[in-house]
């Protein structure tokens, strides 16, 4: 088994590497769009973005049977090396992973890094997933648990018209706007929300740091978006006192195959908590999805298992359980 870096600049090659990620992900959600090859590849190619994206696959007999990206942050959490790692169903347990996760470290460890850390899903039913094996065999210990769920859409307007009904008098001295791009003048609000989503959620034993987060970066992950083929549209609770955004929800969903949205992060600054702010701006978010974005039928969003705040919106919402995510992760 041979593994080397893919250029994704170059189509073939990258074509190629894609095609095993596409296929390891249809066998484990069957009849369900997946990741798009400019959701992968965009980043990969932005050399202004927070990370450095690696792309390896390892080979057998000249053939991709396994894929890899690797984010190497730039501008904190040095130690750390994020993977993401899927083998062609057909390929499994002939040592793709193995090789794939050894060439990860070794990478990791030529650039400084001392950590590395990876996720992974297995949707609910009897099947297992092949990761855990291999992550405990190589050394990894699992640090998060989340479970992933699914909401399907548009939203009940009467659910929505209940649940805002219940919320709003406990949120009197704020306003819910929508929004598609940050305005220049809340960018430090955005920005600070990005410091905040690195480290306030529950992360089990994961060594992250804060990320540092400014106006460019806020910039960056727009552009970021547009790079994968997706929109965004954000909902934020406005302190009336201030004026300034003190709790936000991201949703994105993919311009060519709108079906699948994805909820990105959901953020309630710690002073303005229990005014349930997060169930008033997913409300509002999805209300707003279904403007922009009639052809989605699911909403997908992961919780770490110990989150009750938002486990109770998402439920309150209706999403239910089909997955569960881990996170494993060795200190080198």
């Amino acid at each position: 088994m041979e593994v080397g870096e893919v250029d994704p600049g170059d189509r073939a090659a990258f074509d190629e590497w894609f095609a095993v990620v596409e296929a390891s992900v249809a066998a484990r959600w069957p009849g369900r769009p997946g990741w798009l090859p400019d959701e992968l590849r965009g980043p990969a190619l932005d050399p202004d973005g927070p990370f450095r994206t690696v792309l390896l696959a390892a080979r057998e007999g000249g053939r991709a049977v396994g894929a890899a990206w690797v984010e190497l942050p730039l501008h904190d959490n040095p130690h750390l090396a994020q993977v993401t790692l899927e083998v062609h169903p057909a390929r499994r347990r002939r040592g793709a992973g193995r090789a794939l996760v050894g060439a990860v470290e070794r990478l990791a460890a030529a650039d400084g890094r001392r950590v590395v850390f990876g996720w992974e899903e297995e949707r609910l039913g009897p099947a297992g997933s092949p990761a855990v094996p291999l992550a405990e065999g190589l050394g990894y210990a699992m640090v998060l648990e989340q479970l992933r769920r699914e909401l399907e859409v548009p939203f009940d307007e009467a659910r929505a018209a209940a649940l805002e009904s219940g919320a709003r008098p406990h949120a009197g001295g704020y306003e819910i706007v929508t929004l598609e791009a940050w305005p220049e003048e809340w960018l430090a609000d955005r920005a600070a929300f990005g410091r905040h989503m690195s480290t306030d959620p529950p992360l089990g034993g994961l060594a992250l740091d804060a990320e540092a987060w400014g106006a460019e970066r806020v910039r960056s992950h727009e552009r970021r978006i547009e790079a994968m083929g997706r929109r965004v549209t954000v909902a934020a609770a406005v302190d009336r006192a201030t004026g300034r955004p003190v709790a936000f929800s991201e949703l994105t969903v993919s311009r060519a195959v709108p079906e699948i949205a994805y909820q990105w992060d959901t953020l309630v600054l710690p002073s303005h908590r229990g005014h349930r702010l997060g169930l008033l701006v997913k409300v509002a978010n999805l209300r707003r999805l279904g403007e922009i974005s009639p052809e989605t039928r699911t909403v997908v969003t992961w919780n770490a298992r110990d989150n009750e705040p938002m486990i109770a919106v998402n439920e309150a919402l209706g999403a239910r359980v089909v997955a569960i995510g881990r996170t494993w992760q060795k200190r080198l």
